[in-house]
């Protein structure tokens, strides 16, 4: 049986309204205040989540040299 490690990705998301001469200014404007905590995002801002499995890394570099070895 092999190994896998499945990692998973939750996403939060909100939306932000403010006034600022252009969406450069405005983005800056946003991150300024989410970085000084001005906007907290919880569970209640989940916004989806993903699931990625992959095979776990030195079993399949074990296999892979195996394969190598025996294939000489």
């Amino acid at each position: 049986m092999k190994t896998y490690q499945v990692e998973i990705k939750e996403t939060l998301g909100m939306t932000v309204e403010i006034e600022a001469e252009n969406s450069e200014k405005a983005e800056a404007m946003v991150r300024e205040a989410y970085s000084n905590e001005e906007y907290i995002l919880d569970a209640e801002h989940f916004a989806g989540v993903e699931f990625a499995a992959r095979e776990k890394e030195i079993e399949a570099r074990s296999r892979n040299q195996k394969r190598r070895e025996y294939e000489r």
